[in-house]
């Protein structure tokens, strides 16, 4: 016979039976594991550099032990982990558990597997779906631990200068037996659970949720695993009643922002990309409707070059659009700063590589952290190629809540692209039910558009998506009371908006972020060092293409050029020009722009010898004289000036007007 049920009881019950804290000794959650085998051996070294795994492993290993802590901050330890699985866990699904302070990468068979972070929710590296006897049961995996968290190694709070005596420790390196039948019944009754207290107790589906999860409790035997599939067909019930067809669809997209350089330096990035993407190679071959959403030519060039085997992985991805470029620039720059001519720059040098790389250029600019937006940047994008916009910073507003989400922004010319923010005003959400039920709420621009992006996964410090997050989406693709949620692509999306879009509002003139202002002043020498190279590059070609005008035997530096501007764009990031950075960074960014000086200023002298050889040689008789070069399309009347052989300072006055190549002759 039916009995009253408490609501507030009926929700405690639930929570208990999946909780990670209470009575794991009993309840569900307490059985995700089986078996459990310390691995056989472990023995690791310790090195202040980021030494390649060829390098690596040719080091002396020492023994250490589960407890065991490393450091400081910012070193590197790598782990020799040998592995011995049970015979008797025939059948099984084996995982590879590793729990540590400090990012972490599984090798195996010279490649990197598997990235792992407690801070990303990976933990575990699956050895096997199900054991067979054919399978190794011994096996020697390395794992690479970065001394620094997913967000640095913040000193008191994360955005903070390092700690630099932090400590690192192993709580765990062991096998264990997963239970995949109980994962996937805690995934739906966290479903449920979070559908019965976030839809209200005004909503009948609340209820619904809430019963059938009661329900499951009471079907579900944590010590006999026959009675799991019972439970599992009364969520299953409930997941397939479907929405009416005016729901509103989320377009879920994978995603994994990792700041170029911020709370770590430009080194640590490389790793992080390394680390993030091989883990979204193992999810997508799983997962055959994963797509992931991946910005910045840089990392994807820092991966080609330091970790050939999973670009080559990564590249098959990309042609079966799935691992999907977009952004079309060489970073994720700040939009306010950089000169209009290195905005063009991102674009040219981000394109090129996108189609020399995959044969495709993107279509979407993607610049969802950056501190503004200035209003030349529709024109540019449009002289790019690119016509839609996606960001969310915006949501960060201190005062003005912006009022749209999906709208078209129209540039200083008149130039207009789609643009479109997230409604759940983030780039790096997990799955949940919460954020499901945000995205639709937020939405202001009900009425006009119907679909709205989702991007999921852990971002910032990189970790990306989770096999937990794509299951709970699963779970939510088409089911009444909620959202419909589709795994997605960026160009499906828009290409929804676009066909949506006759009654879009439009924003003229610049997107202004009302908070980060103090970036526009904070550490000047950084601001100094790219405005400076800005103008020794431009001065560069400009030289140079004279002297290939005037000469044919001169070499114009096309690949030096191209290595020197990549490394200013490198800076232009939207943490390193705006300053938001530590310490370390702001000495990366000034030992690159001296780098641009030094290279520029050996560029600029040999084109100025092929170009005005003649004019430099001493002449008999002739008084000592100054050669002055206007780079500029205008004439210029300047006070210049020139040490002597005494150290004491000569001025003069020049006026450069605009002859056949540009040259003046003066004696001061």
């Amino acid at each position: 016979m039916a009995a009253l049920k408490h609501r507030r009881t009926a929700l405690e019950r639930v929570e208990k039976f999946i909780s990670e804290v209470y009575f794991t000794d009993c309840n569900l959650r307490g059985r995700l594991f089986g078996d459990r085998c310390p691995a056989a051996s472990l023995s690791c070294f310790q090195t202040p550099r980021r030494i390649p795994y060829d390098e690596a492993v040719r080091q002396e290993f020492t023994p250490a032990k589960v407890g065991d802590s490393f450091g400081p901050t910012w070193e590197t330890c790598w782990f020799k982990v040998e592995l011995s699985i049970p015979p008797t866990w025939a059948g099984r699904e084996v995982h590879f558990v590793w729990e540590s302070d400090g990012e972490g990468m599984v090798w195996r068979d010279a490649q990197p597997v598997q990235g792992l972070t407690k801070e990303g929710e990976k933990t575990s590296y699956i050895l096997t779906s199900s054991l067979k006897e054919t399978e190794p049961h011994s096996m020697t995996l390395y794992v690479e631990l970065a001394c620094n968290g997913l967000f640095g190694a913040g000193k008191g709070s994360m955005i903070a200068p390092p700690d630099p005596d932090r400590r690192f420790t192993l709580t765990k390196a062991e096998l264990v037996i997963f239970n995949r039948d109980v994962y996937e019944l805690l995934v739906d009754l966290e479903i449920l659970l979070d559908m019965a207290q976030l839809l209200g107790e005004e909503n009948q589906r609340s209820f619904q949720a809430l019963y059938t999860a009661n329900q499951m409790v009471n079907v579900c035997d944590v010590s006999d695993p026959s009675t799991f599939p019972a439970a599992r067909d009364l969520a299953a019930a409930i997941f397939s009643q479907r929405n009416g067809e005016s729901q509103h669809t989320i377009h879920a997209v994978g995603h994994c922002h990792i700041d170029s350089a911020w709370l770590w330096p430009y080194e640590e990035t490389i790793r992080k990309c390394a680390r993030s993407w091989v883990t979204v190679v193992r999810l997508m071959e799983c997962n055959p409707e994963l797509t992931f959403a991946c910005s910045q030519a840089q990392q994807f060039e820092w991966v080609r070059s330091w970790y050939p085997g999973l670009y080559a992985q990564i590249q098959d991805f990309v042609a079966k659009g799935r691992f999907i470029p977009v952004g079309g620039t060489w970073v994720e720059m700040d939009g306010n700063l950089p000169s209009g001519e290195s905005m063009v720059r991102q674009f040219l040098q981000g394109q090129r590589f996108f189609q020399e790389q995959f044969g495709q250029i993107c279509s979407e600019f993607w610049l969802p952290d950056t501190f503004g937006y200035s209003a030349q940047l529709p024109q540019l994008m449009r002289g790019c190629g690119i016509r839609r916009f996606l960001t969310q910073k915006l949501s960060w507003n201190l005062v003005n809540t912006f009022p749209h989400h999906t709208f078209f922004w129209e540039g200083i010319d008149g130039s207009r692209v789609l643009t479109h923010f997230p409604p759940g005003n983030s780039y790096e959400m997990h799955g949940r039910v919460e954020e499901m039920l945000k995205t639709v709420k937020n939405n202001k621009d009900k009425g006009r558009v119907n679909h709205s992006a989702f991007l999921f996964g852990f971002g910032d410090g990189g970790g990306g998506p989770t096999q937990k997050m794509l299951d709970r989406m699963k779970r939510m693709s088409d089911t009444d009371g909620l959202p419909r949620v589709q795994i997605s692509t960026p160009d499906r999306l828009f290409s929804v908006l676009e066909k949506e879009s006759s009654q879009l509002c439009t924003w003229v003139g610049e997107l202004f972020l009302e908070l980060h202002n103090g970036t526009y002043t904070t550490q000047a020498q950084i601001k100094k060092g790219n405005r400076e190279c800005e103008r020794i590059l431009h001065d560069v070609e400009v030289l140079s293409a004279l002297a290939l005008a005037r000469s044919s035997t001169f070499q114009y530096p096309t690949s030096e050029l191209q290595r020197l501007w990549r490394l200013l764009l490198l800076n232009q990031f939207h943490d390193v020009l705006p300053g938001s950075c530590i310490q370390l960074v702001v000495e990366d960014a000034l030992r690159y722009y001296a780098e641009i000086r030094g290279a520029g200023a050996r560029l600029q002298e040999e084109a100025v010898q092929s170009l005005c050889g003649d004019l430099l040689q001493p002449r008999v008789g002739s008084t000592e004289s100054t050669l002055v070069l206007n780079t500029l399309p205008w004439e210029r009347t300047e006070v210049i000036s020139r040490t002597g052989p005494a150290g004491t300072e000569t001025l003069g006055m020049s006026n450069s007007s605009l002859p056949e190549l540009w040259i003046k002759k003066r004696r001061i």
